[in-house]
């Protein structure tokens, strides 16, 4: 019986084996006192369990030096932000940093150390921070299994499957807005 072996096999086994280690070495959940710098951009800060998502820091277009803390599509080449922190005001990209600190908050500093964004809940050092295979980035109280802040409550300019549009929120792209009005009639309003 001949055995079949083609060279050509080499780098896609290989490639396999690297995405598998690759995949199953990346964290989806975080205890207190995790910290991301955004020196190290090119590094997730978290990845989704499946590895839909990703998130971290991401370049702002058109800026030089300046970066989003952001969640995006892991495959997407051109890692287009599905929810963003601060959107709009990006940080300096020498120092600035994402921490998951002891008070349970998740908090975005810049380079002078000035925090200009947090995830604004009370918290303990015994919280977590996860990514989901939705997208959705949220801390967790394990105690209660409550998620006392998730990105899927702070809509930017992207609405994931399984995100919801409520009466208090507003989907914001560009010069759009997609919202519920005091009717509870779905408006999209051009400013």
């Amino acid at each position: 019986m001949a055995r079949f072996f083609s060279p050509a096999l080499v780098p896609l086994v290989s490639l396999v084996l690297l995405l598998r280690s690759g995949a199953s070495s990346a964290q989806h959940t975080l205890s207190a006192g995790s910290s991301l710098s955004v020196e190290d951009h090119e590094r997730p800060f978290l990845v989704s369990p499946d590895a839909t998502f990703s998130c971290g820091f991401l370049p702002a277009v058109h800026v030089d030096n300046a970066f989003y803390f952001s969640v995006w599509f892991t495959a997407a080449t051109d890692r287009t932000a599905v929810w963003t922190a601060n959107p709009g005001a990006p940080v300096n990209g020498r120092v600035s940093r994402v921490s998951f600190g002891d008070d349970g908050k998740l908090g975005l500093a810049d380079a002078n150390g000035t925090t200009v964004w947090d995830s604004r809940n009370a918290g303990s050092k015994h919280f977590t921070v996860s990514l989901l295979d939705t997208g959705n980035l949220r801390v967790l109280d394990p105690s209660t299994g409550r998620a006392v802040w998730q990105s899927f409550d702070w809509l930017t300019d992207t609405l994931l499957p399984s995100q919801p549009l409520t009466k208090d929120t507003r989907l914001v792209a560009g010069y759009y807005s997609l919202y519920y009005d005091n009717d509870n009639v779905l408006r999209l309003l051009y400013d």
